[in-house]
């Protein structure tokens, strides 16, 4: 019985052990994701502001040399963008938080993008990409499209570093296994430097690139061949080897995959056709009346969303912290049609500020789409922007791609001008009538070089005070006592009068022609007649065609009253 207690003491003592082990293992791995998703936002929100800013100038005429400048930005960029996704997917095959999505995709489609991509960045080397794709395999299967092209590149883009002569072949065979199943085969064979018997075993280890010393020159975490092995397991398949030290390497894999659509591919051959990677993106749509808020606390980060936008023909309100946006929306001075919410701000962060705007009590507050703007790429935060409340979320740095995706899914349709080769199509037309309150923002928002919500919050948030300063604004005959002092010479009266423009201005919301006036009325108060004379007429030209837009949208409005 005494050795039945200590066994019985032991055992206890040992689980208690094991238990302490197990949540101290549990808390480690808990603070490493945290570090990483830290450490991703870190990173990425630097990393937005200059894969933005390059993609902006790289649309600008700019000579050669300052091409290949931002170009080679553009290319750094990309290439460390995908060292931080490398060691992210590491982390979460490590934590066993990698997840498989199949969905449907189309075969040549993903061929298409991935071939892009490798020839351009062949186009310097003397080696030769050859294809041999089996033109019976299916039209649609269903798999995880993300992660096969991400295989696909990590063998190719090795495949390119590793060879400086000779060619590079991608083999591709389908077996079918049914009539909606099969196997794709796939072999990546080149004729670079090869692989020692010794370093084999080392392969698809992680961290495992081989020879540093030698291969000190090529990019990378040497995670690539790890990864691409945990992911083909993950989804049924498998990856080998073989390679002859200075004659090339051969990496082959197998993948299960189903047919949705078994008609043949056909993928042909012919790499002239390849589109290249840095072929400019073309927008699909424009919406010039879209109404629209960033919300970032990074000044930079606002400034590449905003320019990024425009180029849909809109220009978004930028907010620079939580609290801002969400008095935009409690006080509902107008209603934006969406908001880009950052996910990490101080004081008051994304996902808080979405649940405080979600949990006030009118129906548009609960309804606007609410997209989130993030930095952070681990896994588990789409959940949480769900839960709270948010309806999508796109991650930066910000790609025109996907940026013309979510938009197009979350505008109103009407509001929507289709872009076909170039050409603005007509807007779709709305289901539904539109309030007197959405006519009245849509005139109002029509209206150029006026910051409308700053001349409603002048007004204490009072939309229909806003709209009568308007019409006595368009209604005054300022303009016609600025000429006439001025013609005079009579610089004291010109001056009260710029003072009178300069507040009604301010007061509307037109800031930019009240910060000229400002400076107008301090050339009348000095008598600084050469500071009139060269700007006066550039004014006055501003200041009339503002009141003859306001003067167009007040009847507008009458009308439609």
């Amino acid at each position: 019985m005494v050795t039945l207690g200590f066994m019985a003491s032991g055992i206890k003592n040992y689980k208690q052990k094991m238990e302490e082990k197990q949540e101290e293992a549990q808390n480690a791995l808990e603070a490493k994701s945290n570090f990483l998703a830290n450490m991703s936002h870190e990173i990425r929100t630097p990393m937005n502001a200059i894969c933005g800013m390059a993609q902006l100038l790289s649309e600008r005429e700019l000579g050669d040399e300052e091409s290949e400048y931002v170009e080679t930005i553009q290319k750094s960029s990309e290439s460390l963008l995908s060292i931080i996704n490398e060691i992210l997917d590491f982390s979460k095959i490590d934590s066993g938080k990698m997840e498989i999505n199949e969905e449907e995709y189309h075969f040549n489609s993903l061929i298409h993008d991935v071939l892009s991509i490798i020839e351009f960045r062949l186009k310097d080397k003397s080696v030769k990409l050859i294809t041999e794709i089996n033109p019976n395999i299916p039209r649609i299967m269903i798999g995880d499209e993300l992660r096969i092209r991400q295989i696909l590149i990590n063998l190719l883009n090795n495949a390119v570093n590793f060879t400086h002569r000779g060619s590079i072949t991608l083999k591709i065979v389908w077996v079918p296994q049914g009539s909606d199943k099969g196997v794709l085969e796939v072999e990546v064979k080149d004729t670079g430097i090869g692989i020692s018997e010794e370093n084999m075993g080392k392969l698809f280890k992680a961290f495992g690139q081989i020879d540093t010393r030698k291969n000190r020159n090529v990019e990378g975490t040497g995670l690539g061949l790890a990864i691409s092995k945990n992911l083909l397991e993950l989804m049924g398949g498998g990856i080998w080897a073989t390679s002859t030290l200075d004659y090339g390497s051969t990496f082959s894999f197998s993948l299960p995959q189903r047919v949705k659509d078994s008609r043949p591919s056909n993928y042909k051959n012919d790499h002239n056709i390849v589109v290249r990677q840095n072929d400019e993106f073309k927008i699909s749509f424009k919406a010039p009346t879209a109404r629209v808020m960033i919300v970032d606390d990074n000044k930079v980060n606002l400034l590449v969303a905003f320019e990024i936008m425009k180029r849909f023909g809109f220009e978004a309100t930028t907010i620079d912290n939580g609290s801002e946006a969400f008095n935009r929306i409690d006080e509902h001075l107008v209603t934006y049609d969406m908001i880009f919410m950052d996910h990490m701000m101080p004081f008051m962060d994304g996902v808080e500020t979405t649940m405080k705007i979600r949990a006030l009590d009118s129906q548009y507050a609960k309804e606007i789409p609410i997209i989130a703007l993030t930095a952070n790429a681990i896994k588990g935060v789409e959940k949480q922007f769900k839960d709270a409340g948010m309806n999508d979320y796109l991650s930066k740095p910000i790609h025109v791609d996907q940026l013309n995706d979510i938009l197009k899914r979350w505008l109103p349709l009407e509001k929507q001008i289709r872009v076909v080769d170039g050409e603005e199509m007509k807007p779709v037309p709305s289901s539904e009538a539109k309030t007197k309150e959405q006519r009245e923002e849509d005139l109002l928002f029509s209206l150029k070089g006026i910051n409308i919500e700053n001349g409603i919050r002048n007004c204490g948030g009072n939309r229909n005070v806003y709209i009568q300063i308007l019409r006595t604004f368009s209604s005054s005959n300022l303009a016609a006592g600025l000429e006439s002092y001025y013609e005079a010479e009579d610089w004291h009266n010109y001056e009260v009068i710029a003072h009178s423009v300069k507040g009604a201005c301010r007061n509307i919301g037109a800031e930019d022609i009240a910060d000229k006036a400002y400076k107008l009325e301090l050339a009348g108060k000095k008598a600084d007649a050469a500071f009139i004379r060269a700007n006066h007429k550039e004014f006055l030209d501003e200041y009339k065609e503002l009141i003859s837009s306001i003067t167009k949208a007040i009847i507008q409005l009458n009308v439609h009253s």
